[in-house]
């Protein structure tokens, strides 16, 4: 059972997060796994500017709001869980004119920029539902690199306690260069509020030698000196998926031992 094997996680050392998946079609997730709440509350859909509606919830509906974060405590409440993660969040891809969007926001020419606004609102308010119903739970966002342009406003929210995102250069048909540039938005930003830093490798969907654009990536994560270095299972749509999990554990073995424990070394001193 689900209790079970988290608590064998917790006995192993490890430190378990929920990631909300596919809650409201609002986080990332499998792609065929459809959101139950959004399928049954269809009136809570996102509605674009030509009256057409999205399989995504609005986080402004007040109803999805409240539904989202009872799950939220109710996991919390019966669950271990070290804490929860928001796995890319959706939101400014697509401004919403539901009713809900228009009565908050009436000036049309706003609503882009109160889409923001109000996505930000947002999270910041899951992450004190979080910490309402257990004040040591740790809160963790992970941002695409179309998005760190949000890093500011969202490592100022007082209850995140991490800042991340996911460095998945190849899938976005970059050169594998971008990292450190990507990464050291995250890493600086999160050090300007005084949060930690969470930069994720791409160690999936790897094909015909990209396997070796590995070590290129991780060494530039690492000269950043983030807090955490994060990364998927290694046989996700790989070609090669025992030589992607090879490279990853020798690259994991690499990181100098005073740099897996440089903040215990600052903070002692």
């Amino acid at each position: 059972d689900l209790e079970r094997g988290l608590r064998l996680a917790q006995d192993t050392g490890l430190k378990v997060y929920l990631s909300l998946g596919r809650y409201g079609n609002l986080f990332a997730g499998p792609a065929l796994m459809p959101s139950w709440y959004t399928f049954h509350h269809p009136d809570t859909r996102v509605m674009d500017r030509h009256g057409r509606y999205h399989d995504v919830s609005c986080f402004n509906h007040e109803s999805f709001r409240s539904w989202l974060f009872n799950e939220i405590e109710q996991y919390l409440r019966k669950f271990p869980i070290n804490g929860i993660l928001i796995d890319e969040p959706r939101g400014p891809d697509v401004t919403c004119f539901c009713s809900v969007c228009r009565a908050l926001c009436p000036d049309v020419t706003d609503l882009q920029r109160f889409r923001m606004r109000s996505m930000v609102d947002f999270l910041g308010e899951l992450c004190s539902c979080v910490k309402r119903v257990d004040p040591h739970a740790k809160t963790a966002i992970a941002l695409l690199p179309q998005d760190l342009g949000q890093v500011d406003e969202l490592a100022a929210l007082p209850h995140l306690d991490t800042v991340g995102g996911h460095l998945f250069w190849q899938l976005l048909h970059e050169d594998v260069s971008v990292v450190e540039k990507w990464g050291r938005s995250i890493v600086e930003g999160a050090r300007q509020y005084g949060k930690r830093s969470q930069l994720w490798l791409q160690n999936f969907n790897l094909v015909g030698g990209e396997e070796q654009a590995l070590e290129s990536a991780f060494k530039q994560i690492v000269g950043l000196e983030p807090d955490e270095v994060a990364g998927y299972y290694y046989w996700r749509n790989n070609e090669d998926p025992w030589c992607v999990w090879q490279t990853t554990r020798r690259l994991l073995r690499s990181i100098p031992r005073r740099q897996l424990f440089w903040h215990k070394m600052v903070s002692s001193s």
